[in-house]
């Protein structure tokens, strides 16, 4: 939405487009500190929010997309909507064989302990990353920082001992709000914001472009050259007291 609005008002015709944001959930974002510069935006590019919008179908032939509308202490109801470009993000879940495993909650995701990632049943087992159900936003610097907890946990495990590291439910949502400039939200569990950097090198809650440099430049290394290779600079875990 964001980089359609830019892309529209550079080139001067964002007044002859009607941008709709449909969202499942009651806000624009999760977590509170970054609401307002996202809300700039969303001024600036004249998107109209929808909220508990959840979509059910889409027609492509007839360009038109149904919702079921389900707002608090209200009756659900459903709209079809026209559209002439639609972008969909299905909901998360995890695969087959996790959910149909005796691994699996409830709600088809790895049963663990938030903090140390161990299985709530079976002590002889951890996850990470986007098939467990700790609370946490599910993203590839999430998983940077659970990979350290889990190593450091199953290292104690080997040797006889507890767990010694622990997840803080860290997780990074770079926000692309124009061409050139990125709201950088860093948070954990709670909504707690977690910046890496000092505000005076980049504030997170503001659109920046040292923001857009540390995504477009930094982060692509510390993923191809650090994450997959096992090397870490920046995701030393909390340690669990004995």
């Amino acid at each position: 939405m964001y980089l359609s609005g830019d892309a529209w008002h550079r080139r001067g015709v964002l007044r002859e487009i009607d941008i709709q944001f449909m969202n499942a959930g009651g806000v624009l974002f999760g977590v509170k500190d970054y609401v307002l510069a996202l809300m700039e935006y969303v001024a600036k590019y004249d998107a109209t929010l929808n909220f508990f919008h959840t979509l059910t179908a889409v027609d492509g032939d007839a360009k038109t997309a149904t919702f079921r509308v389900a707002k608090p202490d209200t009756t659900a109801t459903e709209i079809t909507t026209g559209f002439d470009m639609i972008h969909v993000c299905p909901p998360q879940r995890a695969p087959a064989f996790i959910r149909n495993s005796p691994l699996a909650d409830a709600a088809g995701w790895v049963d663990v302990d938030p903090a140390t990632l161990l299985h709530r049943i079976h002590a002889n087992i951890w996850s990470l990353g986007d098939v467990m159900n700790a609370p946490n936003a599910k993203t590839m610097a999430a998983a940077r920082k659970q990979a350290p907890v889990v190593a450091d946990n199953v290292i104690a495990d080997i040797a006889g001992k507890p767990p010694v590291s622990a997840y803080d439910g860290y997780g990074s949502c770079p926000l692309t709000v124009e061409r050139g400039k990125i709201v950088l939200a860093e948070f954990g569990y709670g909504g707690k914001v977690l910046p890496s950097f000092p505000k005076w090198v980049i504030d997170g809650t503001q659109p920046s472009r040292l923001a857009w440099a540390l995504k477009a430049q930094a982060l692509p290394q510390i993923y191809w050259n650090g994450m997959l290779k096992g090397r870490e600079w920046m995701a030393e875990p909390d340690r669990i007291d004995a």
